[in-house]
């Protein structure tokens, strides 16, 4: 479930990004960036 959460986030973050003018490869940058940091805290969140 937290994946998919920051896929939306993600989702979320690209398009505003887009909007503003910034242009497709950075809000590609945008949209991976956070992806990798939502499955780095769910890597290295500490297991019950």
């Amino acid at each position: 479930m937290g994946m998919v959460v920051t896929l939306f986030l993600a989702l979320a973050a690209m398009t505003v990004c887009y909007a503003l003018g910034q242009g497709g490869p950075v809000a590609g940058l945008v949209f991976f960036t956070v992806l990798l940091v939502g499955a780095a805290i769910r890597v290295l969140a500490p297991k019950a």
